[in-house]
């Protein structure tokens, strides 16, 4: 499976944030999250996303081949690996030693 960058935002960012934040409950429990949408330098949209007073995580958000939306956090946290984060068709993602992205 491949991924490419998500270009229109519009319509998604419910979606994407609802994708960040149960990255983030699956790690921490029950948590307020603000999210801060941005262009990234290739044109795609990306979204900071912070929890409490910790630095936020940046997520690039990207379209699989298959057509789901996926919110992957760049740099990819070592500790996420093994589970990776979920896409909107419940697909589990990682990142490989060379930094793409590849199902769970």
């Amino acid at each position: 499976m491949t991924v490419r960058a998500l270009t229109d935002l519009a319509g998604q960012q419910a979606a994407a944030r609802a994708l960040m934040r149960a990255a983030f409950v699956a790690r921490l429990g029950a948590v307020d999250v603000t999210f801060d949408f941005h262009r990234g330098w290739n044109g795609g949209w990306r979204c900071l996303a912070q929890v409490g007073g910790k630095a936020p995580l940046d997520f690039a958000l990207l379209h699989t081949d298959a057509g789901a939306l996926l919110a992957l956090p760049v740099p990819f946290p070592r500790g996420w690996r093994t589970r990776g984060v979920v896409d909107s068709a419940g697909v589990a993602w990682t990142v490989n030693d060379e930094a793409v992205p590849i199902p769970v």
